[in-house]
């Protein structure tokens, strides 16, 4: 006990302790700048493959095949009426979102990501044609997760997001207000002249596997807990080739 004490009170021994004390605070600040440093550049590999996926998503006349509207979710609402329902480039299945998540994989090294896509689509009044406060909104959501991919953090993330046709007045969350009103001769049975452009969200999840910390407390990833996902979403309007075009029936005029 009384080297102890003539420990402490020794120069050297001081300096030791001193020594010692700043070492694991240089370590704690090493490490804490690590973990945030990997989780941004992780956060921004992210934001670079969901702006790419969400950029190929829109070109889906020159991507995709057409798809009738009876054999996606959402069918009743995808149809003019009860007999006729509209094939388009522009409406999409879970097969696709599954792709879309795929490609995404690859882009970020082989991780598990979960992918979910909404759709709004906005259905003209034939009477007011390019009135938005008499058009009809029909969303359509498809998700892709991985095994591994969706914990109930991502989930809930997917969950929270606004809903697509929210058209609240003053609302920030207001899409219908990106969506463009485009002139189109196509439909002279009914004298629409124009059309209401489709707007997809593309949202994107990976588990934060960089984290150190959360390696640490987390590691199972099962519990939302600090920061255990990182995830992303982009708006992009539907891309179609020929708008202007009478007779592509591909990217059809939306109407009751």
């Amino acid at each position: 006990m009384k080297s102890s004490g003539n420990f402490l009170r020794n120069k050297d021994g001081i300096m030791s302790i001193e020594f010692a004390a700043c070492f694991l605070c240089f370590s704690a600040l090493v490490f804490i700048i690590y973990d945030v440093y990997s989780s941004i550049m992780l956060q921004s590999r992210l934001e670079r493959a969901n702006y790419a996926v969400a950029s190929i998503f829109r070109e889906r006349s020159s991507l995709y095949p057409i798809i009738d509207s009876s054999s996606v979710q959402n069918t009743s609402s995808l149809c003019s009426n009860s007999d006729s329902c509209f094939q388009s480039h522009e409406l999409f299945n879970d097969t696709q979102v599954k792709e879309l998540s795929q490609l995404a994989s690859s882009l970020l090294g082989g991780r598990n990501v979960a992918v979910k896509v909404d759709g709004l689509f906005i259905f003209q009044d034939v009477n007011n044609p390019a009135s938005l406060k008499d058009a009809e909104f029909v969303t359509l959501s498809a998700e892709s997760c991985p095994s591994g991919a969706c914990n109930d953090g991502i989930r809930k993330y997917f969950s929270s997001l606004p809903k697509m046709d929210d058209r609240s007045d003053g609302s920030l969350t207001n899409y219908s207000k990106l969506v463009p009103y485009v002139p189109r001769i196509s439909d002279l049975e009914n004298k629409l002249e124009g059309r209401w452009i489709p707007l997809y969200r593309v949202s994107m999840c990976i588990v934060n596997e960089e984290s150190l910390y959360l390696k640490l407390v987390n590691s199972n990833r099962t519990a939302s807990g600090f920061l255990p996902n990182l995830c992303s979403n982009f708006v992009v309007l539907s891309r179609c080739n020929d708008i202007l075009n009478p007779t592509d029936t591909a990217c059809p005029i939306y109407h009751r």
